[in-house]
């Protein structure tokens, strides 16, 4: 049997591929997304275990916030001296402005102190040399600075005449050196410099144990020493190795989510996968039909056949796993690579090739090709050897097995819904997608009822523009509803995942816009440093696009109840009417005249004690007026009213603390950067200690990311609309060999070559058409569903997340389907054509 499994394999290779390629897809979506999800993973880890590797104890806060720099100080004295410990430092940081060289305005930069111990320095030189002077620093590579750059820093908070220092770049460390520091530029100093420019010790203390002490016992020693000491319970002590690996989780979280999103496209890839190679190998069998009932025949028994055909699923599935598994691979390789021309939050150092991964999609590949090979084999095998060599007439929609299969399609179907409904409703993504898997097998298993119904319905709109080839057509679809059920299902099988993938995508993209918009509402944020002139928003206004902008005025106002106690506060007065026209998102942050808006983490930390429908005042000089307290989003760390509510207060000391600026929509990366550097110029020529905020930049990031992400996935996909193409040619070339004696009756009666060509391009079209209408709904419903349902799980609120529909995406995927289905049945009517009526009436 093997050696006829072999045989068979070598005369039917042609007709393999479909399931071939299916497997090949399957198995490298799972890999390369399991490959790249552990290459993140290690790649952090890699970076903070060097920052750990000479770290043995680490006492840092933990999740609730920072502990005082003299509680880790009274830790750092009381451990000082003990025999177990070999050095300490400290870990200080501060925020400074940064003026990089060839920028115009200045950022938002942060400068951390080196320890001054060499076994505590975990950063490694790539180039040049270590801060031995005053203002030297150095800095990580991909920031655009090479050694001998002169960087601007202004110190917040510095005497009069020493706010600007010029820092001279002295090294370069190696990129993932800042892995820690997303998206603020990150400089390191000597300790004693970074203290100078407000550096404080808030972060952490690091700890190295002496020869012989393992990390575990000196920390113990340490937890035992902070015991003693009042005010330390808002500290953790772990060993370097468990301080990467938490911080890894935190910075890999985003990953992570990501990585959830692509298993569950996988998961779905696998699902489909095997329904197309069940396809496929009713197909094959069905054609075998008389061979397999030969060989019974001669003496071969069912249980002989069953292995011999399972051994040539096994065979297909091991091979096409093996090139999945270099697929995959490959893939995972490609996306490190493009990843790599990017500053991506979580950089990838190559690829991480582990056995896990590459053993997983080897067992779903060979797994999945014998379990869906396994029903179509034991069906055709049970069919006994007359009866087989004898034709058979297909079984009515009405028989007993078609009613199972409508009662089970059924009972998947409704059920299946009913999960997805409540997977919503309760934030349980696992039950959204094993709804959404249901359903799709309910719908497959309702094809041969629901397809031909369809068609049926769509022939009698459009058969009679094809005249007697289109009516032909449309009775030809609905007569055999098994064949145009297997015609059908292969297409729906790759326009579901095709629209399952768009509509995800772009939700994904709005749901991501939304978050930048909520987070950085405005384009471009300009703020003063000594002051803008009078005309400055003017002059923001007339730069090339720019779309609007606004200023946001500042003042100092007495806030409190009644007549009790006033604290002083700094309040932002902005006009809501031209923040709608400025901000992509206004929301609970904006104020409104007769209100003002505290942050929401005020309260928390003591800072005020306003509750929404508070009622206070504000006074400034002898003017008040009265206003109703809302608090805002977790994003605002302002205190803001509305400018006609500052105006009526006549404060004399109100000045521009910010300009917004809005960019087009519609532009270019390369002129949103012109835009942003022209702003810069304009604001530092004005101010030159202006500084440049926003989310310009972050929205370009995002999305180049989700482009690159879209690109990818999509041509992973494009292979599995080949796959549904290659399906529906070998159904179509099925239905044309069963169907043989009747093309040649049609000829007799007068039926033209191109007459039967364009009956069998309109049946294509319409079982096409009808089959991407099913999948692209189906696609649309199960992309929106699974992304709003992860979001709405991973959001803390419980917020709803709109559902996007590409409708453009979603026609042209609908007509491109349609078009290749038509494609798929042009070689089999070319085949039908050619043979004559004589002939065709005469083949058995």
């Amino acid at each position: 049997m093997f050696s006829l499994s072999l045989a068979q394999l070598r005369s039917q290779a042609h007709r393999l591929v479909a399931t071939a390629v299916a497997i090949v897809i399957a198995v490298g979506f799972v890999v390369a997304t399991l490959v790249l999800n552990d290459s993140s993973r290690q790649t952090v880890l890699g970076a903070l275990a060097s920052q750990y590797l000479h770290t043995d104890v680490v006492v840092a806060p933990d999740d609730t916030g920072e502990v005082a720099p003299q509680t880790l100080a009274k830790v750092a004295s009381a451990i000082t001296g003990n025999p177990a410990v070999a050095a300490l430092t400290f870990d200080s940081s501060t925020y400074v402005s940064a003026r990089l060289p060839g920028r115009a305005a200045y950022q938002f930069s942060q400068v951390t102190g080196l320890a001054n111990d060499e076994v505590l320095r975990w950063q490694k030189l790539e180039e040049g040399s270590w801060p031995s002077e005053p203002n030297q620093i150095v800095t990580a590579v991909g920031r655009d600075l090479e050694v001998g750059s002169v960087v601007e820093i202004r110190i917040f908070g510095a005497e009069p005449g020493q706010e600007t220092v010029q820092a001279t770049v002295v090294g370069l460390t190696e990129r993932s050196s800042d892995i820690a520091s997303i998206g603020t530029p990150l400089f390191w100093a000597a300790s004693d410099q970074a203290r100078a420019w407000g550096a404080t010790s808030g972060g952490a203390l690091r700890v190295a144990a002496t020869a012989g002490t393992t990390p575990q016992d000196l920390a113990l020693t340490v937890r035992q020493t902070i015991q003693e000491i009042p005010e330390t319970e808002g500290l953790n002590v772990r060993t370097g190795e468990q301080e990467a690996e938490a911080l890894a989780d935190a910075l890999t979280s985003d990953t992570a989510v990501l990585a959830n999103v692509l298993l569950v496209f996988a998961a779905i890839a696998v699902f489909v996968c095997a329904l197309v190679i069940a396809n496929t190998f009713s197909v094959l069998l069905a054609q075998r039909v008389r061979e397999l009932a030969l060989l019974r025949a001669v003496g071969a028994g069912a249980g002989q056949l069953r292995i011999s055909v399972l051994t040539e699923s096994l065979a297909i599935g091991l091979i096409a796993s093996l090139l999945g598994l270099l697929g995959g691979l490959g893939v995972a390789a490609g996306i490190s690579a493009l990843a790599a021309r990017y500053e991506t939050p979580v950089p990838l150092a190559g690829i991480t090739i582990t056995w896990p991964p590459l053993a997983i999609g080897l067992a779903v590949g060979v797994v999945v090709t014998v379990i869906a090979a396994f029903m179509p084999v034991w069906k055709a095998t049970r069919i006994s050897p007359m009866a087989a060599m004898r034709p058979l007439d297909d079984a009515p929609v009405r028989s007993g097995g078609g009613l199972i299969r409508r009662l089970l399609g059924l009972l998947l179907l409704i059920p299946g819904a009913g999960a997805i409904w409540w997977g919503h409703q309760e934030y349980a993504l696992h039950a959204v997608i094993g709804g959404g898997m249901a359903t799709f097998l309910g719908t497959l298993l309702l094809a041969r009822w629901l397809v031909p119904l369809l068609v049926s319905l769509v022939g009698r709109i459009v058969g009679p523009a094809g005249q007697v080839p289109g009516r032909l057509a449309a009775l030809n679809a609905t007569r055999n509803p098994r064949r145009t059920a297997a015609t059908a299902t292969a297409l729906i099988v790759g326009v579901t995942l095709s629209t399952t993938i768009v509509s995800a995508a772009a939700t994904v993209r709005a749901y991501g816009v939304s978050e930048i918009d909520e987070t950085y509402p405005t384009d471009v944020a300009v703020s003063a440093g000594q002051g803008f002139p009078d005309d400055m928003l003017n002059t923001v206004t007339a730069l090339p696009h720019v779309q609007a902008a606004l200023t946001v005025t500042s003042a100092y106002l007495e806030i409190g109840r009644g007549r009790g106690e006033r604290d002083s506060q700094n309040v932002q007065a902005i006009n809501p009417q031209e923040a709608s026209q400025v901000m992509r998102a206004v929301g609970q942050d904006m104020p409104t005249d007769g209100t003002i808006v505290f942050p929401s983490w005020g309260s928390d930390e003591g800072g005020w004690d306003y509750a929404d429908g508070d009622k206070i005042t504000l006074w400034a000089g002898q003017r008040k007026v009265e206003l109703t307290v809302r608090r805002g989003s977790d994003n605002l760390n302002d205190v803001r009213m509305s400018r006609n509510d500052l105006a009526t207060l006549k404060t004399a000391d109100a000045e521009v603390y910010e300009i917004w600026v809005r960019l087009a929509d519609d532009l270019g990366k390369s002129e949103r950067a012109d835009a942003v550097d022209a702003i810069a110029r304009a604001s530092a020529d004005a101010d030159p200690d202006s500084t440049l905020g926003g989310s310009a930049e972050a929205r370009v990031s995002a999305d180049e990311f989700l482009d690159t992400m879209l690109l990818i996935v999509l041509s992973l996909l494009g292979v599995a609309v080949i796959i549904a193409v290659i399906g529906v040619g070998n159904t179509m070339a099925l239905s044309v060999l069963e169907r043989r004696r009747e093309s040649g009756v049609l000829r007799a009666l007068g039926l033209t070559r191109s007459q039967l060509r364009w009956m069998l391009l309109w049946e294509a079209m319409l079982i096409a058409a009808v089959a991407s209408a099913i999948g692209v709904a189906l696609g649309a419903f199960y992309g929106t569903g699974a992304v709003t349902s992860l979001f709405r799980l991973l959001n803390s609120d419980g917020s709803d997340v709109p559902a996007v529909i590409p409708v453009g995406q979603l026609a042209a995927i609908l007509i491109g389907a349609t078009l290749s289905g038509a494609l798929a049945s042009v070689l089999p009517s070319r085949r039908a054509a050619k043979v004559s009526p004589v002939e065709a009436i005469a083949s058995l």
